[in-house]
């Protein structure tokens, strides 16, 4: 958890864990996926126990003692540095790591190492024998996905691997409101998936839209879309099978808001996915 702006990394690009004295050691990594400003509240609302806790009151207390300690105000917003697929080596894969690698004991911050040369290149053999294919929602585009790459455990729930970064990523991204309404509360916003989720690759920015939660249940079963043209488009299924929906006729047409980082914007191949296949 930081303060400060994080712009070393970029996304998909490889954060290295060091270990202090004794050990003086990489002894794992994760991919950089975003870093946010957010409330103690909103930071366990999304990731639960991912954050390092069993429980939100052990979690504010980790939190409360840290700044005590560092005379930092108990309140204020946490800098998160939100990291996917990470990876703890066993201790005997650990990479020393010290005054010969260019680490000095008073390094308080990221340092930046080039994988291509120097010390560097031992990182990049550890990627490449730990985990040589790239994150991926964390690429450039996205693709709407051909097959099922979801992962299941023992028939008793579909697993959705990194659901959490997707929904900060999301909200981060369109500025913490509905992108058809303007809505700021965050509790009601939901990150939707424009092509269901399949896979950790669908997890892609380009694959979600922020949504209220009511808008979210009817994107999802098909009585809304937005079209590829960016435009809330409302089915008239919603009124022949329920005899309601005034105050979202009264939406449909509307332009709808997507983020101003053109890398970040929906998928046109993913809206007419959605369009074509769920949209009723």
């Amino acid at each position: 958890m930081e303060q400060r702006e994080f712009h070393i990394l970029s996304p998909g690009q490889p954060f290295f864990f060091r270990l202090k004295s004794p050990y003086n050691a990489v002894a794992g990594f994760g991919f950089f996926a975003t870093s946010s400003l957010m409330s103690v509240q909103l930071a366990w609302e999304i990731f639960g126990d991912r954050n390092g806790d069993a429980t939100q009151a052990e979690f504010e207390q980790r939190i409360r003692e840290y700044r005590e300690r560092e005379g930092r105000p108990v309140d204020a917003p946490l800098r998160c540095l939100v990291l996917r697929d990470a990876m703890f080596l066993p201790q005997d894969q650990w990479l020393a790591w010290g005054t010969a690698e260019g680490w000095r004991a008073a390094i308080r911050t990221p340092k930046e190492y080039d994988l291509a040369t120097g010390p560097g290149q031992a990182l990049d053999e550890v990627l490449r024998s730990a985990h040589p294919a790239p994150v991926p929602d964390l690429q450039p585009t996205f693709e709407p996905l051909e097959g099922d790459e979801r992962r299941r455990g023992e028939a008793v729930r579909t697993e959705r691997l990194g659901q959490g970064t997707f929904r900060l990523r999301l909200l981060d991204a369109y500025d913490r409101q509905c992108a058809v309404t303007g809505e700021h509360a965050v509790p009601v916003l939901e990150a939707a998936h424009i092509q269901p989720y399949l896979g950790p690759a669908s997890n892609h920015p380009q694959n979600g839209i922020v949504l209220r939660s009511d808008l979210h249940k009817l994107y999802d079963r098909g009585y809304v879309t937005v079209t590829p043209e960016l435009r809330l488009e409302v089915s008239p299924r919603l009124w022949d099978e329920y005899e309601n929906g005034k105050l979202y006729y009264k939406m449909g047409g509307r332009r709808v808001h997507v983020p101003r980082d053109q890398d970040l914007v929906p998928s046109t191949r993913a809206l007419e996915w959605h369009t074509k296949n769920v949209f009723r």
